[in-house]
């Protein structure tokens, strides 16, 4: 029995050894690939597709390409149901209505989509009207774009970077690290206004005006400032300065809405195929909580391009100028102001030879865009309510009846592909000077993230690589909005655009060398991960310390049962009391390994529920906290254990085993200090 004890003991560490090589050999066989492909370039992605362009904007026209376009995209994607407005020339030009409402499948009877009646949920396309009631005002006197906002507030807003402006707010400039929790609820999880801007806020971690990212919080603040400087309640602002005035009578930023609007909101589901999600609360009311028909959206349209009757008018066309115009340059943002800028709350879309802003809007089932181009006094707005069975199925409907209605309508018909490559910036436009395809190369992070908080786990999904190809462009993977790669060409010094399409991006080298930032989409940058946050190096790390603490605490069982046949026998002849020392040392060693993998567990729990905004409470967290410094405190009796392993030459083993346990305990708590699971904040 004796021999039988001894071997499982001097056997365990080898079988662990095992399982840590064999965990190591996967992230290094796909490290591997990844290294030859960077040698040998993949053959690129299919360019992006335009249509054919030259067709006259009439309303037969535009009905016939709709119908085209999203009724008979509707039943593939499994979107429920969709609402198109098109205004131009100064009028609404069209609207329809696709699908259902209601699909029945409910308490509620079967409703189609009506464009006059029926109400969406238009998610964050509610800044730009926000921002209108803001700039109204301006006009006023009211407020300063350019003024520290703390002048506004009934509470302290802390700014360690620099004072926060309105024009920070609405360009996504703040500085403000992202917001998670509590942006979406259910009925009965409505809060104030000024509970969602004051409750914990978030930390500012980048320098207002530099860094475009993209901040829910930012807009709900500047919709708080404006409640504040009027003295009414956010909505009947809106209502009052906005909707009244532009004869948008079925639009709200009221939640719940009232009840005549509330029986024509359209349900919103994740696919046809499954029942309405509850209602969504937008606490963040100012940036996504507004519900609107597509004719209304029409009237607002019109009101951006300057085509409603003075009494109706919104804005000063002086002020309606600078609404549509990039609202910082390259004082703050520096390179990055060659590539889209922000307009004061909508971004900039021009593509070559077409102007154009407007915004999107998503909240977790409705999916909304809306775009105008001033050039032409033309607008369109889409939105959906249900995503779709597949992950891009939304942005895909809306991309083509964005993209499709530009190409068809605003832009000629090319005389050849050669032209219209050349007039997207094609190839033989490549500045020699700034950064080249190599400084480029690398992981990035997205400045949407949080940073001082658990959230920041989220930063290991979502990172982007980009490659340099040999024929000078780079290969991005993914690309912005999408899960494809993309290939983009320099076409300026530090500019690059999309092979064959429109997309751009943007460098900035603060050590005039290799790029540490990459704007695209106006406010949005990617920044350079460091090593340590890369997940090409972080997870295969973590992987293999969690398959080693993993098999160290299942032989723990074992390891017990031999303690205790040690222990009777002492108890036959002497017991000794080192013995039980060590055995105490290393208990709190595997109890700590124990901890730390709970705590693991717990975090990826969060992780998911956080994606989906589920709430997750202040206590939870903490006691996944705890448990992580448990883990931490344990390396020091883990490093006793090995220490003596050594000493008493327990054999290579037993030695190795040990020593991995330390290594792994010491990998894990660097990921839990370095991705903020240990923080003195919880709210993210």
């Amino acid at each position: 029995m004796t021999t039988t004890l001894q071997t499982r003991r001097r056997r365990t560490p080898r079988l662990a050894l095992a399982a840590a090589a064999l965990a190591l050999a996967v992230p290094l066989a796909g490290c591997a690939t990844g290294a030859t492909g960077a040698t040998a370039d993949a053959a690129p992605p299919a360019p992006p597709q335009h249509q054919q362009g030259g067709h006259s904007l009439t309303r037969d026209d535009v009905d016939t390409w709709l119908d085209g376009a999203v009724g008979s995209a509707l039943q593939k994607t499994g979107i429920p149901g969709a609402t198109v407005s098109v205004v131009a020339d100064g009028k609404l030009l069209t609207a329809r209505g696709y699908g259902m409402a209601d699909t029945g499948t409910g308490d509620t009877p079967a409703r189609p989509v009506d464009p006059d009646s029926t109400l969406f949920r238009v998610g964050s396309v509610s800044k730009v009207v926000s921002a209108t009631a803001i700039m109204q005002l301006v006009e006023q006197g009211e407020l300063d774009l350019d003024a520290d906002v703390q002048q506004y507030l009934d509470f302290d807003l802390d700014t360690p970077k620099g004072a926060v402006t309105l024009r920070h707010l609405l360009t996504h400039t703040s500085g403000f690290e992202e917001v998670i929790a509590g942006l979406i609820g259910t009925p009965g999880s409505e809060r104030t206004l000024r509970e969602a801007v004051s409750d914990a806020p978030p930390e500012q971690v980048f320098t207002p005006g530099t860094t475009p990212a993209y901040s829910n919080y930012g807009a709900t603040l500047a919709g708080y400032i404006a409640e504040r400087v009027s003295g009414k309640p956010f909505d009947e602002l809106l209502q009052k300065e906005v909707f009244e005035p532009a004869g948008m009578t079925s639009s709200s930023f009221a939640q719940p809405l009232p009840a005549d609007l509330d029986a024509r909101l359209a349900h919103g589901y994740p696919d046809d195929s499954k029942p309405a999600v509850e209602t969504e609360v937008v606490n963040a009311a100012p940036a996504g909580a507004m519900s609107a028909t597509a004719t209304d959206m029409a009237r607002f349209m019109l009101a951006h391009l300057g085509d409603l009757p003075d009494d109706q008018a919104l804005l000063q066309p002086d002020t309606l100028a600078q609404m549509h115009s990039p609202a910082l340059d390259a004082d703050d943002l520096g390179t990055l102001a060659a590539g889209q800028r922000m307009d004061l709350a909508f971004f900039d879309d021009s593509t070559p030879g077409l102007a154009a802003f407007g915004h999107d809007g998503d909240t977790q089932v409705f999916h909304s865009a809306m775009r105008m181009f001033p050039e032409h006094d033309a607008g369109v707005f889409i939105s959906m309510n249900g995503s779709g069975r597949s992950a891009m199925a939304s942005l895909d409907l809306r991309t083509t009846v964005l993209q499709g209605f530009a190409d068809r309508y605003l832009r000629d018909a090319p005389a050849d592909a050669a032209a219209d490559d050349e007039s997207r910036g094609g190839a033989g436009t490549v500045d020699r000077d700034g950064p080249v395809a190599a400084d480029l190369a690398g992981t990035y992070l997205s400045s949407r993230s949080p940073f001082s908080n658990p959230g920041a786990l989220l930063a290991l999904s979502g990172q982007t690589t980009v490659e340099p190809r040999s024929d000078g462009t780079i290969a991005v993977t993914p690309k912005p909005l999408g899960v494809t790669t993309g290939v983009y060409e320099k076409v300026d010094t530090d500019l690059w655009r999309e092979v064959g399409g429109d997309a751009l991006l943007a460098t900035r080298a603060d050590d005039g060398a290799t790029v540490d930032a990459i704007s695209w989409g106006a406010s949005f940058t990617m920044l350079r991960a460091q090593p340590w946050q890369a997940a090409s190096t972080v997870l295969p790390a973590v992987v293999l310390a969690v398959l080693v603490l993993l098999t160290s605490v299942v032989v723990w069982p074992a390891t017990a049962l031999a303690g205790v046949g040690r222990r009777r026998r002492d108890e036959v002849g002497q017991t000794v009391a080192a013995p039980r020392r060590r055995d105490r040392t290393l208990l709190l060693s595997r109890l700590g390994q124990a901890s730390t993998l709970l705590a693991l567990v717990g975090w990826a729990i969060v992780a998911v529920q956080a994606m989906s905004f589920a709430e997750v409470s202040a206590v939870t967290l903490r006691v996944l906290q705890a448990l992580q410094l448990l883990g931490v405190v344990a390396i020091v009796p883990a490093a006793l254990v090995a220490w003596r392993a050594v000493r008493d030459r327990r054999g290579w083993a037993v030695v190795t085993g040990r020593v991995l346990v330390v290594l792994s305990l010491l990998v894990l708590a660097g990921f839990a200090f370095g991705f903020r699971l240990i923080a003195p904040s919880v709210s993210f």
